[in-house]
């Protein structure tokens, strides 16, 4: 079920990543400007964002796996309407404004519903026993690392074989993540039905624990969305900066920008396998580590000036970016002691600010961009490097302020064999 869930979620970063790789052959195919493209993105980005909470909720009130369940079939419906769509414009079967039409519905589809499947299956509660380190702190941090590990892997799969996708059709890159989508939720499906009537009961009375406010989460939800600003907007700003720092062509730039945001995308991939042994339960401390290097990073791509430096820039900022947000989802999580429905609540309520946060760096890069490249990475750099020193004072007086309920930590080891008490061992 776990590794079914996982390839969801590869999938989902797999058609992205194509998604965008097919920006020009949609174009050509639709005969529609970039502007109505980047408008249907934003669009996505901006009915991601404001869905997100909404599962978040619907796992509270019906389970997690309910939701897992429709978000699934959410997102199973709109591939197959956007693969749809490109197919029968290609084809010729319908006309192209009818079909961007059907592109365009199933795009919405898709952002309304499969962006949620990751933050729903952060707060899963049942993950692998630990086996470096013996808190659930780390265990969690070390699942949510890997559950966005899969993300990293996505993308590259993405960008790597949208060319041979493309002999079949433009359609292929689109419909291919379909098969997983299916498979996923025919198992889910599966396990509902054979789900007993007492585990049936027992997850609706858990429902109705006790909800989290926004209060308390303050101090997370300001890091992910700083964060997710900042990083965003360094990664748009990182073509121009390499073409005019190194007097490069717009093709040479583009280049060049792929080849250090790969570079960022695998560092990312193995500091997230690695994050339980990188932080262990130390995740206060690895929290504001990993902001500061962050900064470190994107200080250093506003002084470098050689592509090896900037290669070296991205790098740092990646893994300082991973091992923040994974230590930040996971201390917020853990540390609260929330029921099954809290941390979906909670984990959703990250993911949807982080979309937001996504959003508003593309707009933030854009304007500071046209002023000063140098300027824009300066005071992104120094936003992140303010933040990392703020954010625990804001989440402690967020604590204070507004106590959240003391409940027990999300056990971590439901999924490890019964232990068997040695002979003797009094009852």
């Amino acid at each position: 079920m776990t590794k079914m869930l996982m390839l969801a979620l590869a999938a989902n970063a797999f058609h992205q990543a194509a998604l965008i790789a097919l920006v020009p052959v949609l174009q050509h195919l639709f005969g529609v400007s970039l502007v109505a493209l980047g408008a249907l993105v934003g669009l996505g980005l901006l009915a991601a964002a404001l869905a997100i909470p909404v599962w978040g909720r619907v796992a509270a009130s019906g389970g997690l796996d309910r939701a897992l369940r429709l978000t699934l079939t959410g997102a199973g419906a709109g591939v197959m309407m956007m693969g749809t769509g490109i197919a029968t414009a290609a084809y010729g079967w319908l006309a192209a404004p009818h079909a961007f039409g059907l592109l365009a519905a199933g795009r919405m589809i898709y952002s309304l519903s499969a962006p949620a499947i990751l933050p729903l299956a952060q707060s899963a509660g049942t993950v692998r026993t630990p086996k470096n380190t013996g808190t659930e702190g780390a265990a969690l941090a070390g699942h949510i690392g890997r559950l966005n590990a899969m993300n990293g892997i996505g993308r590259l799969a993405g960008n790597a074989l949208i060319a041979p996708l493309l002999l079949l059709g433009a359609w292929a890159p689109v419909l291919l993540p379909l098969p997983i989508y299916v498979a996923t939720l025919m198992l889910f499906l599966r396990k509902g039905a054979e789900a007993s009537p007492a585990s049936r009961i027992s997850q609706k009375a858990e429902t109705g624990a006790h909800r989290m406010g926004w209060r308390p989460l303050a101090g997370p939800l300001a890091l992910g969305f700083t964060l997710q600003l900042a990083t965003g907007a360094a990664y748009m700003l990182l073509g121009p900066v390499i073409a005019q720092r190194l007097s490069l062509s717009p093709a040479a730039a583009a280049s060049a920008a792929g080849l250090c945001l790969a570079v960022s995308v695998a560092t990312g991939i193995a500091v997230q396998l690695g994050l339980e042994t990188i932080i262990g339960p130390r995740l206060q401390a690895g929290r504001v580590a990993g902001a500061f290097l962050c900064a470190a990073g994107l200080g250093l791509l506003t002084l470098a000036d050689s592509l090896p430096l900037l290669a070296l820039a991205a790098a740092l900022t990646a893994a300082g970016f991973s091992v923040t947000l994974g230590a930040n989802t996971a201390l917020t999580l853990a540390a609260e002691g929330i029921s099954a429905a809290n941390r979906a609540l909670v984990s959703t309520r990250l993911s949807s600010l982080q979309f937001a946060g996504l959003a508003a760096g593309s707009l933030a890069g854009g304007v500071l961009g046209s002023i000063s490249l140098d300027m824009a990475l300066a005071v992104l750099a120094c936003a992140t490097a303010l933040t990392a020193v703020t954010i625990p004072i804001v989440t402690r007086f967020s604590r204070s302020s507004g106590p959240a309920p003391q409940l027990p930590l999300p056990d971590l080891t439901a999924a490890a064999p019964a232990h068997t008490p040695h002979k003797g061992a009094s009852k």
